[in-house]
């Protein structure tokens, strides 16, 4: 019906300029603010949907070693507006503590809480101090041995809070054959990487699984990247201090969702 609209019009190009220039204007006034598309009234509520995850994160090498150790408040707006309506309101979440992209790890070595790493183009990471959740995650290869259809099987244990991620990235010459998991055939996430969630109630035994890995070319560098985020979604060690005061200082028509967590990647 639109094309069949611009065709009856008189003049076709008189038409399409005037729609450019109507949507135009459209768009900078919503850029700009002036259709502010955020409401704190119950009647009509339209929240702002942020994610505050207050963790710090460990790298290990193929040797196991700690090369890198940081913390943060990592931020992820769920809209097209990013953090430009917050900013005026909580100035140090700005475009200078954009988060970077961790190149050689899975999903850019953040943990994110379910695999919508390709949605969000733009995130931060606001340096705050090191997390200490009293019920720690722990995360240990139990076994490495060769099958004998010559793979490569890691059997893995992980035991912490009842909510976790594990992330597996597969290096060049490898590929994940099979898993314990699901139905035994691993399927990556959009960009090739791979994603699970796990979760379990109160009370649950330590979580075993193993991963098997078909090496075509050996490299230094090891034949897979897996990492493990422990989300603290409820009790004590849900919040810290910094989260606390951050939240604080959000807009009554935001509604921040936050908690801590630890982000631990090996090599192996």
């Amino acid at each position: 019906m639109f094309i069949n609209f611009i065709y009856l019009a008189k003049s076709t190009k008189k038409t399409l300029l005037t729609l450019t220039l109507v949507c135009a204007i459209t768009f900078l006034l919503v850029c700009s603010g002036t259709f502010f598309p955020y409401s704190s009234n119950p009647a009509n509520p339209k929240p702002k949907r942020v994610f505050l995850q207050h963790m710090t994160r460990t790298f290990h090498d193929l040797e196991g070693n700690a090369v890198k150790r940081d913390s943060g408040v990592w931020i992820n707006g769920f809209d097209y507006t990013g953090m430009s309506h917050i900013t005026p309101h909580v100035p140090e979440i700005n475009d200078s503590i954009r988060a970077h992209c961790e190149e050689n790890a899975p999903l850019c070595g953040f943990p994110w809480y379910l695999p919508v790493h390709f949605l969000i183009r733009k995130n931060w990471y606001l340096p705050a101090p090191e997390v200490s959740p009293r019920n720690p995650a722990h995360f240990r290869l139990i076994s490495k041995e060769q099958t004998p259809w010559d793979s490569i099987k890691l059997t893995f244990e992980a035991t912490g809070p009842s909510h976790m991620s594990f992330y597996v990235r597969a290096h060049k010459g490898s590929t994940l054959s099979q898993w314990s998991l699901g139905n035994g055939t691993p399927v990556t996430s959009k960009g090739g990487d791979y994603f699970v969630f796990y979760s379990h109630g109160l009370e649950a035994s330590a979580w075993q699984f193993w991963i098997e890995v078909q090496v075509s070319e050996e490299h230094p560098e090891g034949m897979v990247t897996v990492a493990i985020a422990a989300h603290y979604l409820s009790g004590e060690d849900k919040r810290s201090p910094q989260l606390d005061a951050l939240k604080e200082k959000f807009p009554d028509w935001t509604f921040p969702s936050a908690w801590v967590c630890t982000y631990d990647l090996f090599v192996f």
